[in-house]
């Protein structure tokens, strides 16, 4: 079977989609690519974190480098107003070479519609450039919190990505934080499929334990 490409987005920024990249990498055997990568004059970045972190895990990730590094922690589309050089472009977007060996989460800047491009062009439209030029399964798992205000930030990011053309692809949802059953039923009631909970209190090796194989979601 062909190794899937498993693009991870959020309903926010910080909403915990490197921690959650993290733990798929380690547990799926997977390799990791964030394709666009901004806030670097005060961060390592998202590639760094990965790389570095301890999931108890026999796994030596393959990192491939970001496509732009952009310095401000804003939107890549404001940050390239203080890189006026730069001028990202949807078709500057490939999957790496030689990614297919393994599965390969591909990490997006905050949540799906996050302007890109200067041409306002969004991560959602980078998920369907993507979608549309792969002949390997390329699935999407939206990261969302446990608490107060997920239910309205969730149901709108499926609805958008459902709308943009992108239903087939919509691995599930996991979710993240303090367990909250009563918001997770709420998803399940509207069809959700919840793939996992997690809660990035707790450290990368204790979370990992609570996603399930890949396998189950592939067949």
């Amino acid at each position: 079977m062909q190794q899937p490409i498993i693009f991870v987005t959020g309903t926010d920024t910080d909403v915990g989609k490197t921690f959650v990249s993290t733990l798929l990498v380690y547990k799926w055997q997977a390799n990791y690519w964030k394709p666009v990568q901004t806030g670097i004059e005060s961060d390592d970045g998202d590639s760094v974190t990965v790389s570095k972190a301890e999931c108890g895990l026999p796994w030596k990730p393959e990192i491939y480098s970001p496509r732009y590094e952009l310095l401000k922690p804003l939107s890549p589309y404001k940050a390239m107003d203080y890189e006026p050089e730069v001028d990202i472009r949807l078709s500057d977007f490939e999957i790496p070479k030689g990614s297919d060996s393994s599965p390969l989460i591909v990490e997006g800047a905050g949540g799906v519609f996050v302007p890109l491009t200067r041409n306002l062009e969004t991560m959602t439209d980078l998920m369907r450039k993507l979608a549309e030029k792969q002949d390997r399964p390329f699935k999407i798992i939206v990261v969302t919190r446990s608490g107060l205000g997920t239910l309205n930030h969730t149901l709108l990011t499926i609805s958008h990505l459902q709308n943009a053309g992108l239903r087939e692809h919509i691995m599930g949802v996991i979710v993240n934080g303090e367990r909250n059953p009563d918001n997770v039923q709420v998803f399940k009631d509207y069809g959700l499929k919840i793939l996992a909970e997690v809660d990035k209190s707790e450290s990368a090796a204790a979370a990992t334990k609570f996603i399930p194989p890949l396998c189950q979601f592939l067949k």
